[in-house]
């Protein structure tokens, strides 16, 4: 076993997708005998992993801190390469998971642009109908200002009448 054995990161987008297939969650009756058992060091998670996983810095299920994938030991890391067939594989799959991503990123970028366009839209609705009550409220407030002036009017016409009537000032 090398004292300081290459630990390539999950970075890139097969790395991801292998993560998401070999990593799981300690449970009783699912985990092959040669999956490789260990902790987190940061919170004490009981991690499995395919064997393929060996060297890898994965992410805690957990705690979601950085985790290396400890190498078994009397084994060394060119022990889990794979063949050219299995590399050739994987390398589909991960074309394949990228080609899914990026239509799930375009469908969610014009699902976004509609949620954008439909924001805008209530807004100017929104909008429109602060006008419109601003309007309303200007006309409401112009129609009782002319009936105070009507009423005043009628006030100053009843008076002028009773005048003309001789009779005395109402109040």
């Amino acid at each position: 076993m090398s004292d300081t054995p290459a630990q390539p990161t999950a970075g890139d987008a097969f790395a991801e997708a292998k993560e998401m297939e070999i990593s799981q969650e300690l449970a009783t009756d699912e985990i092959p005998e040669t999956d490789i058992l260990f902790e987190c060091p940061h919170c004490g998670k009981s991690l499995s992993i395919d064997p393929r996983g060996a060297g890898l810095v994965i992410r805690c299920t957990q705690c979601h801190e950085p985790v290396t994938v400890p190498i078994p030991d009397g084994m060394e890391l060119e022990d889990f390469d794979a063949t050219p067939e299995e590399l050739s594989l994987q390398l589909l799959h991960a074309r394949q998971t990228v080609s899914k991503l990026q239509e799930r990123l375009s469908a969610l970028e014009a699902e976004a642009e509609q949620l954008r366009a439909f924001r805008d839209e209530t807004m100017r609705r929104a909008a429109d109908r602060e006008d419109a009550m601003a309007s309303f409220r200007k006309a409401v407030r112009r129609a009782l200002e002319a009936q105070s002036d009507a009423q005043r009017d009628l006030q100053d016409v009843a008076a002028a009448m009773d005048v003309a009537l001789g009779l005395p000032p109402t109040p």
